[in-house]
């Protein structure tokens, strides 16, 4: 009996690191984001826009290439970007897309802000309106600019607490941007913009995808620093 005993700790023992691994959920495939980052800029961006997408997981994986008969089927290229131009609530919410626009009417709000926020106190925001489409699979996050240190990382704007709603999302996630705010670049930004993007990745990975360059992890939960390169122009 007492062999016995040991023998289930000994087993006990061994298999906790592989079910606590099992538990930490997959990366979205750093190839694969900068493809989807690719579709995303080739079929919606109209300028300074935000999108997030709610796909199949094994669309998020190694090796998957997206494309028009594969990809995102429902949500056309031309009929998000009629809605997300608009002046007024320039919001898109559609099968496994949404996305916005600059709203210039009745009140500012940036791309972020208008995905991540519901727009009153008795409606659940966009992103919410996604993640609820399907559990368990790939939720992306992306702004053409980063989020800025003005507006969008404090204040009335701020963007934190639709990211902690991104956080609890059970399947993969990750946050993507593409180009430093222009107000924000500068060495004597760097130190607060560091900061301010910490403030994502210690939610959900923080990922950089360049123009014309490979995508880089800025950081996840855990990481002490961000990347160099996603502090750059």
């Amino acid at each position: 009996m007492v062999f016995t005993l040991l023998q289930r700790a000994i087993l006990v023992h061994f298999l906790l690191p592989l079910c606590t691994e099992s538990v930490k959920g997959e990366i979205v495939n750093i190839d694969t984001l900068g493809r989807i980052k690719t579709f995303l800029h080739e079929n919606y961006e109209i300028g300074q826009y935000a999108a997030a997408i709610n796909v199949p997981k094994e669309q998020c994986q190694v090796n998957f290439s997206p494309s028009t008969d594969t990809f995102l089927k429902d949500d056309k290229g031309e009929n998000v970007k009629n809605i997300i131009k608009g002046d007024e609530y320039p919001v898109y919410k559609g099968e496994e897309l949404i996305a916005a626009g600059v709203q210039k009417n009745p009140n500012p709000a940036h791309s972020e802000f208008l995905l991540l926020n519901p727009p009153d106190d008795n409606t659940e925001s966009p992103l919410t309106y996604l993640m609820n489409k399907g559990r368990d699979r790939c939720v992306v996050f992306y702004t053409l600019n980063s989020p800025c240190i003005q507006t969008c990382l404090r204040g009335k704007y701020n963007i934190i607490p639709g990211v902690n709603k991104l956080k609890r999302y059970k399947g993969m996630k990750a946050f993507v941007f593409s180009n430093i705010w222009t107000n924000d670049q500068g060495q004597d930004k760097k130190e607060v913009l560091k900061e301010k993007l910490k403030l994502i990745a210690d939610r959900v990975p923080l990922f950089r995808c360049k123009v014309n360059n490979p995508c880089v992890l800025c950081g996840k939960p855990g990481s002490k620093e961000i990347n160099e390169m996603c502090l750059n122009p």
